[in-house]
């Protein structure tokens, strides 16, 4: 269970890095190629806060819920062996 939440907070702290580096990119760039001061650069800076929190959001759910099934499919194989083990140990009687 540790694994999985440091894998959650790898994998969301790269996706902010990412959304943040593209929208302080891509306001750069439309500063420069248009001449403004800036503007751009705050505003996509401004705006790329809610998109980071709702791709965060949606890929630490995607990750548990796949951790999830993981550990169902798990204790589902973990009661198959515990039952085939009574049953050879019953054979053997």
């Amino acid at each position: 269970m540790t694994n999985l939440v440091g894998q959650v907070g790898c994998v969301t702290g790269f996706v902010a890095l990412i959304i943040i580096g593209i929208a302080f990119g891509a306001g750069r760039f439309l500063d420069n190629y248009l001449g403004t001061q800036g503007i751009f650069t705050v505003v996509f800076m401004l705006g790329s806060f809610p998109v980071t929190l709702f791709a965060m959001v949606r890929v630490s759910l995607l990750l548990v819920a796949r951790a999830q099934d993981r550990i169902a499919g798990m204790d589902t194989e973990s009661q198959e062996n515990n039952e085939t083990t009574s049953q050879e140990e019953e054979a053997h009687r």
